[in-house]
């Protein structure tokens, strides 16, 4: 028998909707091993599968941990009935902890995303996983699997879509081979371009391809057909993880303020068309560390360093669409980024189970990321209130209300200039600049610039935030309100214990505090605003803090739905109104 097509020792042990994950059993130093998954006749998508890393990392992810972590957290959270991280992590079978599968030879491991196949499925389809020609079993379905009901669509239109150019994306979707999206290849090229520009004109950066992107230069000489976007970084000249943190996020801003829509995530930036087209580039950050290792916080599935011996700059090399920069030693980065087997196309490699390592330290906190998004968001917000908001009106009317009103998380200030034309007198805290300037805008606009004023603060700068609210209360002839609407569920715990013991150390007796927030009981809601950062927390139990932890005295709360409506939300909140 020829070697070549001999069966292969393995298993399916993950097939959810939308993830495969297996492993093959081969003798050491074996040639690559293809891995096809079928539909009946029909090839819909290949891999290699690789000695690395170990099932420990899918082990760890796919039960809700992180990778290269605690392999066991994730059984414990099931145990606890903790919610999982994403819809796919379902429980795996548990194999020994040394990975071994009991077998004497190389493990090597594979997956596939899914979830857009089950659509041309019918019922009595056979899906397959096969190494070497032969179907591998399928943990609690045997040989093959059969969909649990009946897709909208057929095979013979799957069959169109990959004879048209389409295939599985690295995420699972169906989508049109990237080698071949032209319109798509031309927006995020001239997207690339004028970032470029703008980082080398403002920052003195250098952008240039990594990830997918180098990948595929290097390797194919264009774009990977089943990539989903196109990545670019630059290298810091900062050598510490939380100072380039830093720099990303003010990269972000900076980015905002020139136009660029921008979301933030933890160890890059997504960039978008202003224009509104589809393009979307990610920007990394990198940096050489005090021991010269070139760092990556969103991480390596590679194995060695790369330090500034090894750096040669950047060449500028054409790409289907324009030109761009790549390191002069780009065979080693791409290499120290996806492991030694680089040159094998992988599909199904997955960063969630195939990642070794990142640089951590490097990564953007929450609040440094929800600065950058509230940023985008009031830079791309129009403006569509013209009066206070519910809450705004309920506590207007309570007789209790002091004239002096600090608007703490004001926003764009809707609330503080409706306070003020009330005739109140306020004053309004962000940490969004962005937000602050439209309030300071919309408060001259209307005129009530003599009423209210605005300050650029961070909240977590408990320092600056209790000298801001010291000054203004001590020309304050009579007390006043701590005014928190739709702000605390935005904020982490920690910088809301820093903040409510700021409120107690100042407060004076007669000082009132008013806030409205998103309780657990509204977490599961679908939500109009979904990249929202939100904590939700009980509503009774923070009353009770106010009076024992803070030393207010609770004259009003309330919980439930209909307290402010939008759109076609309607959320469960907290009220609360309490006096010092």
């Amino acid at each position: 028998m020829n070697p070549s097509k001999q069966p292969v020792v393995g298993m399916v042990e993950q097939f959810s909707q939308r993830l495969v994950v297996g492993w093959v059993s081969v003798p050491k130093g074996s040639p690559p091993l293809r891995v096809t998954l079928q539909l009946d006749s029909l090839e819909v998508a290949s891999s290699y599968a690789t000695p690395d890393p170990s099932m420990s990392g899918s082990l760890s992810v796919l039960r809700g941990g992180e990778p290269g972590g605690d392999p066991e957290r994730g059984q414990r959270a099931a145990r606890a009935k903790v919610p999982l991280v994403h819809g796919w992590q379902q429980q795996n079978v548990r194999g020994p902890r040394d990975d071994r599968r009991n077998s004497g030879q190389e493990i090597r491991t594979f997956s596939f995303r899914v979830h857009s196949l089950w659509p041309y499925l019918k019922k009595q389809t056979r899906v397959t996983v096969r190494a070497n020609g032969s179907p591998l079993p399928i943990y609690g379905h045997g040989t093959f699997l059969r969909p649990p009901r009946k897709g909208q669509h057929t095979l013979a239109d799957l069959r169109a879509k990959l004879e048209d150019g389409y295939v599985l994306s690295q995420y699972g979707g169906l989508q049109l081979s990237k080698k071949l999206d032209v319109a798509w290849q031309k927006q995020v090229m001239d997207l690339y371009q004028r970032t470029r520009a703008f980082l080398a004109e403002e920052l003195g950066h250098e952008a240039f391809f990594i990830y997918g992107t180098l990948l595929g230069a290097i390797r194919e000489g264009g774009y990977i057909g089943h990539d989903i976007d196109f990545d670019c970084a630059y290298v810091s000249r900062l050598r510490t993880g939380p100072e380039a943190a830093h720099e990303l996020q003010q990269i972000g801003l900076a980015l905002v303020r020139e136009g660029f829509k921008v979301e933030c995530m933890r160890s890059c930036l997504h960039i978008f068309d202003p224009a509104g087209s589809r393009a979307r580039i990610d920007l990394f950050h990198t940096y050489f560390d005090s021991e010269d290792r070139l760092c990556f916080p969103f991480g390596i599935a590679g194995k060695g360093t790369v330090t500034s011996a090894d750096w040669k700059g950047l060449r500028e090399i054409d790409f289907p669409g324009g030109s761009g920069l790549v390191p002069v030693n780009a065979e080693q980065i791409v290499e120290h980024l996806y492991g030694a087997d680089w040159r094998q196309p992988k599909p199904g490699f997955n960063w969630n189970l195939d990642r070794r390592s990142n640089a951590e330290e490097g990564n953007l906190s929450v609040g440094q990321r929800s600065t950058v998004y509230w940023a985008d968001f009031y830079a791309r917000m129009q403006i569509e209130h013209t009066d206070g908001s519910t809450f705004f009106e309920f506590v207007n009317s309570r007789p209790e209300v002091p004239q002096l009103v600090l608007d703490i998380g004001c926003g764009d200030g809707r609330d503080s200039c409706a306070f003020a034309a009330a005739g109140r007198t306020v004053v309004g805290f962000d940490r969004s600049e962005v937000g602050v300037e439209h309030a300071r805008a919309q408060s001259s606009r209307t005129g009530l610039h003599h009423r209210v004023s605005f300050e650029a603060c961070d909240v977590g700068d408990t320092e600056r935030l209790s000298g801001l609210i010291t000054a203004q209360l001590a020309v304050a002839d009579e007390p006043a309100m701590f005014y928190l609407r739709f702000f605390l569920h935005s904020i982490t715990e920690d910088v809301q214990q820093g903040l409510l013991g700021v409120i107690r150390d100042l407060a004076r007796p007669g000082d009132v505090f008013a806030a409205e927030f998103r309780t657990d009981k509204d977490q599961k809601k679908s939500k109009v605003h979904g990249k929202h950062y939100r904590r939700f927390q009980n509503g009774a139990e923070f009353g009770r803090r106010l009076l024992h932890d803070y030393g207010f005295t609770v004259l009003h709360e309330e919980e439930g739905t209909g307290l402010s409506p939008y759109k076609d939300e309607d959320p469960v909140l907290y009220r609360v109104i309490a006096r010092r």
